[in-house]
């Protein structure tokens, strides 16, 4: 069992973070760290899988109260089931599930960019954020995986992948690899709510809106990336002072999922 994409019948944008490297000469051990998009459509043997190849122990639900209710995660236990929403639907307006028809889906669509900035910005998301982030490191990886969501696996989701591995010390490349690899599994939606825009007589601009929501930006994650510079001394300042998470969880969380590459 090794880390990338990892293949479902009806859980989409999974995959394990083992195998990526850190800067001081570790790798995160293979089958602890899972993200994926939600887990609504998830089939029997979707379900089978992640408690038999998978050990899944924990699933961390980022989505809102009102996503949750819409697509309700299919039934993973004896996995523990935690729902810590990022942010909710007054602060940013938006669910990926409210129709399928153009004009809802074109108003469910915020700005990308500064949804990135605001997550790491706005005090309530980084409480948040933190909190879904302590809870994974301080996970008894001996009973099994971890494995955290949002709607589609991408913005909350990928905002907490890089938050935990900048803790492991992984460098900005491979967490910015990791993040974009979300297109190859959503160009193709991407570019069908795109066409359907279109057909619905939305302008080019409006429909290309839709289309990126869809997608994993490298301009969306540097957003993150610059204001996490500007405002903090250091990676280890925007974990501990920025998120709340403390140093002792960060240790532990690396003695229990990196393995030393030189050993």
């Amino acid at each position: 069992m090794g880390g990338g994409i990892i293949h479902f019948e009806g859980i989409q944008n999974a995959r394990d973070l083992g195998g990526l490297r850190t800067t001081d000469g570790y790798a995160i051990r293979p089958g602890h760290l899972l993200r994926s998009a939600n887990l609504a459509g998830a089939t029997e043997a979707d379900i089978l899988s992640l408690r038999e190849n998978w050990r899944l122990s924990k699933v961390i639900d980022l989505r809102t109260g009102m996503e949750r209710r819409e697509r309700p995660d299919a039934e993973a236990g004896p996995a523990d089931y935690l729902p810590i929403p990022v942010f909710d639907e007054q602060v940013v307006g938006i669910s990926h599930e409210k129709g399928a028809e153009a004009s809802q889906i074109g108003a469910a669509v915020p700005n990308m960019e500064r949804l990135y900035r605001m997550m790491v910005t706005e005090e309530s998301c980084r409480r948040n954020l933190g909190r879904a982030a302590k809870c994974v490191m301080e996970h008894d990886f001996a009973q099994g995986s971890v494995l955290w969501h949002c709607t589609e696996g991408k913005d909350r989701c990928g905002l907490l992948t890089m938050v935990l591995l900048l803790a492991l010390h992984v460098d900005r490349r491979q967490i910015m690899e990791d993040y974009l690899l979300t297109n190859e599994v959503n160009g193709p939606k991407a570019e069908r709510y795109y066409r359907r825009m279109l057909a619905a007589g939305k302008t080019e601009r409006e429909a290309g809106a839709v289309r990126d929501a869809f997608l994993a930006k490298a301009s969306y994650l540097d957003g993150a990336f610059s204001v996490m510079d500007q405002q903090y001394a250091d990676t280890e300042d925007f974990l501990c002072e920025g998120l709340y998470i403390p140093q002792a969880s960060i240790a532990g969380f690396r003695k229990n999922v990196l393995r030393n590459m030189g050993a």
